[in-house]
């Protein structure tokens, strides 16, 4: 029932008859990219939170970036992390109210408790990150620097006990059953919403 979500993160290249035309147009680009307006990420006191940007993991999209609008590189103790936003109300694509969500966390212990891992890489520079989600509250778990080691989980978030992706659900508890894989141990934490709080929206 449970699925080993490990991504591979592939660099994206540059199309060879590409180049010529970029190098040409990049010095007129930077002239006028002044005059464009930049959407940007607002908190609900209209707080700018930071820069709308998407990534695509280099073609490959997983699956909780597919249902993500985007998101924010965030400078958390000098470390650069992603965190991204979705739909208050993901099936109804007339909401313009978003809420944090991203690559969920993992854990040690039944019912979303104990140790929290991240699984799953993040894109470039940028360290590997999970948002945890329990009611109202969002938390954003950054990855330590040191390298993944193999724990056991018994829980994560983000899943229906059927494997489907749902924001709606906080924690998804593994029965008894347990995964051993490789996994991020914590660096850092980030209370997005106490920071930031929702609903979130996109200004400019």
């Amino acid at each position: 029932m449970n699925k080993r979500l490990v991504n591979s993160l592939v660099l994206s290249a540059a199309l060879l008859g590409a180049w010529p035309a970029a190098a040409a147009d990049e010095e007129d680009s930077a002239r006028h990219d002044s005059d464009r307006p930049v959407a940007k990420l607002l908190d609900a006191n209209g707080r700018v939170v930071g820069k709308l940007v998407y990534f695509d993991y280099g073609g490959y999209i997983t699956p909780y970036e597919r249902l993500a609008q985007g998101g924010v590189i965030l400078n958390i103790q000098g470390v650069l992390a992603y965190a991204s936003v979705v739909r208050s109300n993901p099936a109804d694509e007339s909401v313009r109210a978003l809420k944090w969500y991203g690559n969920p966390g993992y854990f040690s212990g039944p019912n979303c408790s104990g140790e929290v891992y991240v699984l799953l890489s993040a894109f470039g520079p940028l360290r590997p990150a999970a948002i945890v989600r329990k009611g109202p509250k969002a938390t954003l778990y950054v990855a330590s620097s040191k390298p993944r080691e193999t724990v056991t989980l018994r829980s994560g978030g983000g899943y229906t006990p059927s494997g489907y992706i749902n924001p709606d659900i906080d924690c998804n508890d593994y029965g008894g059953q347990t995964t051993e894989i490789k996994a991020w141990k914590i660096g850092s934490t980030f209370d997005l919403t106490q920071h930031y709080p929702e609903p979130l929206r996109i200004g400019f």
